[in-house]
């Protein structure tokens, strides 16, 4: 694992176009995320994690130098087939390079199945537009090594939801009040009863002497 990131930081700061638009796609495309997560009221860290994270997937993957060729035919003829395969520092990068995404895609959307799904079509636009701009090789094995990273990430993001659920609902349970719930009759607030025994101010009665006879 340590050459695996050490050979993402060497290849990083040996493309600073890459770097360039990391920094740029992650600042874009992180905004658009949390405009997204106040629109859908999806968790808005994790949505700017799963922007920044897109960011960097597409930068690692499609820039490169591009010399104006388009391929008109079918990009799918040119794809190399491959299986699934994380032996050289290559596969094992495309083998986590959208687990970062799919993890907080999940924790940001609480759809598991749907973030998976997004992964799997990104990671095949990718290799489809790398066929058609000739910006490098569509290969069956990055698509492969791809998904079932995604799919790691997704589960492991889907499990951390359940803990935090599962967490928080005993929490609420023995923060509960132990006990009977109260009467009915305990939530209705008293009537003030009037005293009809009190004499309201006004005209003098007879029994006060008010009134006498000549």
């Amino acid at each position: 694992m340590r050459d695996l990131y050490r050979d993402g930081f060497d290849y990083l700061t040996s493309r600073p176009d890459v770097t360039a638009a990391l920094l740029l796609g992650g600042l874009v495309l992180g905004a658009l995320a949390l405009l997204a997560a106040q629109v859908f009221r999806w968790g808005r860290i994790a949505s700017v994690l799963a922007g920044v994270s897109l960011a960097l997937a597409l930068s690692v993957t499609l820039v490169r130098p591009y010399w104006g060729g388009v391929l008109l035919g079918d990009p799918l003829l040119v794809c190399v087939p491959g299986v699934f395969s994380v032996a050289g520092s290559g596969a094992m990068l495309n083998f986590v390079m959208l687990m970062p995404l799919a993890f907080f895609g999940v924790l940001a959307t609480k759809r598991p199945l749907l973030v998976a799904l997004g992964c799997a079509s990104v990671s095949a636009g990718i290799e489809i537009s790398q066929a058609v701009f000739e910006l490098g090789v569509c290969d069956g094995q990055d698509f492969l090594n791809n998904s079932v990273g995604a799919a790691l990430g997704t589960l492991a993001g889907w499990l951390l939801l359940l803990a935090f659920g599962r967490n928080r609902r005993q929490l609420r349970r023995e923060a509960a009040p132990v006990g009977p719930p109260p009467p009915l009759w305990a939530s209705v607030p008293a009537r003030v009863v009037p005293d009809h025994e009190t004499v309201p101010l006004g005209r003098p009665t007879a029994a006060s002497g008010a009134w006498r006879r000549p």
